[in-house]
């Protein structure tokens, strides 16, 4: 498999602004991800689509930067949008046979190339269509209902030891993996026969507000004090 990375980033997040450009550390979020991406060996091509000026000023031969248009950077617009418009911009780069998506989000910083690795070689091992990266956890879900609550993930009235109940698998948004031609014909990033690759739930962490910032940088100033 040819793996041909893809990472998004538009500016105009209304939950947490311009949150793929914020510094931590004395680096951009946005460069995390693209670290993470540039050392995962596999990786044949990294495609960029952003409306962000000078977004990374990393340069390596492995860099591919798509000019993304406005009308593709609204809050309605999918990431599959924004994917296929980039693939449309350097078709070359696709086979129907042997290339695979590995789809990145800046959002999830923490996660890094052991993680990639690990989604790439369950994908090959399965011999799956499409993969998603996920953590282990017990929820205890409640639904809203009228002025009441509905329990979605247990029986509150015959609660059991947390040690007795199955774990859920969640997924976290840090890793897709596809095979071209399924995203080719589903115009979605999962589909067919798909699975799973585990990460830590530290590493799942996912920045959408600016209380994520604060989590992510105690995460990585105990790692470098330890």
């Amino acid at each position: 498999m040819n793996y041909i990375c893809i990472i998004p980033a538009r500016s105009g997040s209304k939950r947490l602004k311009n949150k793929n450009t914020i510094k931590v550390n004395k680096k951009k979020l946005f460069d995390y991800t693209l670290e993470a991406a540039l050392k995962t060996r596999r990786v044949k091509k990294i495609i960029i689509t952003t409306n962000i000026k000078n977004l990374t000023s990393k340069n390596n031969k492995k860099i591919i930067f798509i000019k993304r248009p406005s009308y593709l950077c609204k809050n309605i617009c999918s990431t599959e949008s924004a994917m296929q418009h980039s693939i449309n911009k350097v078709p070359h780069l696709f086979d129907n046979i042997k290339t695979a998506i590995i789809l990145l989000q800046p959002t999830s910083p923490l996660r890094d190339y052991n993680d990639i690795n690990n989604a790439i070689n369950v994908f090959e091992k399965g011999k799956y269509d499409s993969l998603l990266s996920a953590y282990l956890e017990i929820p205890f879900i409640w639904k809203k209902k009228g002025n009441n609550l509905k329990s979605l993930t247990y029986n509150y009235k015959n609660r059991v030891r947390t040690q007795n109940i199955k774990e859920s698998i969640l997924e976290n948004g840090a890793i897709y993996i596809c095979k071209y031609k399924g995203f080719k014909k589903f115009n979605n990033r999962l589909f067919g026969k798909i699975s799973y690759s585990l990460m830590s739930k530290r590493n799942s962490l996912e920045i959408d507000y600016a209380e994520g910032i604060k989590t992510f940088k105690s995460f990585i100033n105990y790692k470098k004090n330890r």
